[in-house]
């Protein structure tokens, strides 16, 4: 995959609806590192995301039981309100009262359609990620972090960036393309003292 290289501020620029966050490489926030968080909204009052790339060992009928026949795996979203339930997918205006986020990825929806979406073969198991929880900033909190440098934002999310199965890798694999001067980061090591 080729990426154009374009102005290095624009990975510092304030987010939007859409964009993905990629925290720096030494974050120094356990529930951040290394992660790659979608933004799911942004406006004035602040932001929310999902973090895309890390799994936790509990699956929807944990959580829900009875209420899907499909069983997701389920991701954590974030720190924010970790007993509720929230999900992504690329069901489309199919899944009625989901939210488009940007390029055919959505949020939301009325859950109780899932199942059959899956069994008339609109969809897909595959085009969900549930998460537990969400990322949640105020007002200007995430812009004046994105100053700081602690995320870029990469304005091109895709599903196949953002619905990748390869976990352990999804970081350094957009690191990696997002733009030439960032590459060399992508094999930085995790702990800043093994330089």
């Amino acid at each position: 995959m080729s990426i154009p290289i374009t102005n290095i501020n624009a990975h510092f620029a304030p987010p939007r609806k859409g964009n993905i966050l990629i925290s720096e490489p030494y974050l120094n926030d356990y529930h951040f590192r290394r992660s790659v968080v979608l933004v799911s909204d942004h406006n004035s009052d602040g932001s929310v995301g999902f973090v895309v790339n890390r799994l936790i060992d509990l699956t929807t009928n944990d959580v829900i039981p009875g209420m899907l026949k499909h069983n997701f795996p389920l991701f954590f979203g974030g720190p924010v309100e970790p007993n509720t339930l929230h999900f992504i997918h690329t069901v489309g205006p199919d899944l009625t009262g989901a939210q488009e986020i940007a390029n055919g990825i959505y949020w939301g929806g009325d859950i109780e359609l899932i199942d059959d979406l899956i069994e008339q073969g609109i969809a897909e198991p595959y085009s969900f990620k549930f998460f537990s929880g969400y990322s949640g900033w105020g007002a200007s909190q995430l812009e004046e972090e994105i100053e700081q440098k602690a995320w870029w934002v990469y304005h091109k999310p895709s599903t196949e960036l953002l619905f990748d199965d390869d976990l352990d890798q999804m970081w350094r694999n957009i690191v990696k393309h997002m733009d030439p001067r960032f590459s060399y980061m992508a094999d930085a090591p995790e702990d800043r003292s093994w330089n």
